[in-house]
C-alpha cells in the first residue's frame, strides 16, 4: 500500500467501490482477519462480498497511514461494534450502502461517518417518528412530499454520523436525547444518487475526501 498521511485537525473520508473483479476481491480477502471471515459467512453471499471488500479497503487504507501490512492489524469494537484500531493514535468509522462505501479517518479526534444510497424510504413518517427529533418531524412535515424522502435521508446520515462519533447506535438513544459532546458535522455527496454526513468533537477540522484506486 502506498504510503499515506494524516493530519491533525483534519478528516480524511476515502470513497470506494465495492463492486471489483474477483482477483481484487481475493486480494482484499487475504487481508481480513479469520474473525472478520466468520463474521462474513454469517452473512447472505452479496452482503458478505462487499463486506469483505469493505473491511479489505479499510485495512489497506490503515496500513497505508500506519506501515503496518494490512493483515497484521488489530482492532477491538464497543459495544455497538464500532472498530478501534489498536497500538495506534488513528480513530476510523466506515459506513457503506448498495454498492458504495465511505472511510473516515483522524488522527486527535473520534470520527463518524455514515452513508445512504437516495430511495423511496418505506413507512417514512413511522420510521421518522420514532428516530427524529419534535424539531426534525416539524421540518419534515413542513417539507413538500416529493421532497421528504431526500430530506429524511439527510436527517438520518447527520444522526447515525454523530451517534457513531460518540460510539453509539441509532437504537441506544431517545429520540430527543441530546449529545452528550460538542459535535459538528458536514453533509455532502460523495457520488451522484447518495448522501453522507461525516461528525467530530469541536469544530477546529477540515474535511479532505480522496478516491479508493482499485
Amino acid at each position: 500500500m502506498t504510503s499515506l498521511e494524516l493530519m491533525t485537525e483534519e478528516i480524511q473520508v476515502w470513497i470506494g467501490e465495492l463492486e471489483v473483479s474477483d482477483s481484487r476481491y481475493a486480494e482484499l480477502s487475504r487481508a481480513l482477519s479469520a474473525e472478520e471471515h466468520r463474521r462474513a459467512d454469517d452473512m447472505a453471499a452479496l452482503p458478505a462480498r462487499r463486506f469483505i471488500v469493505a473491511r479489505g479497503i479499510l485495512r489497506n487504507l490503515l496500513s497505508g497511514f500506519t506501515g503496518v501490512p494490512a493483515n497484521k492489524l488489530k482492532f477491538e469494537y464497543g459495544t455497538k461494534g464500532k472498530p478501534s484500531l489498536l497500538d495506534h493514535d488513528i480513530s476510523c468509522n466506515v459506513s457503506h450502502s448498495a454498492d458504495l462505501g465511505l472511510f473516515a479517518f483522524a488522527t486527535d479526534r473520534a470520527v463518524g461517518v455514515d452513508l445512504e444510497n437516495e430511495r423511496p424510504v418505506r413507512r417514512l413518517l413511522d420510521v421518522a417518528q420514532r428516530f427524529l427529533s419534535d424539531e426534525e418531524l416539524h421540518a419534515l412535515a413542513a417539507t413538500p412530499p416529493a421532497e421528504r424522502d431526500a430530506s429524511f435521508l439527510r436527517s438520518w446520515v447527520v444522526k447515525e454520523a454523530r451517534l457513531k462519533a460518540e460510539g453509539k447506535g441509532i437504537w441506544s438513544v431517545s429520540r430527543n436525547g441530546p449529545s452528550t459532546q460538542n459535535l459538528t458535522h458536514k453533509l455532502f455527496s460523495p457520488r451522484p444518487g447518495y448522501i453522507a454526513a461525516v461528525a467530530a468533537a469541536d469544530s477546529d477540522w477540515r474535511l479532505f475526501t480522496c478516491a479508493v484506486k482499485h
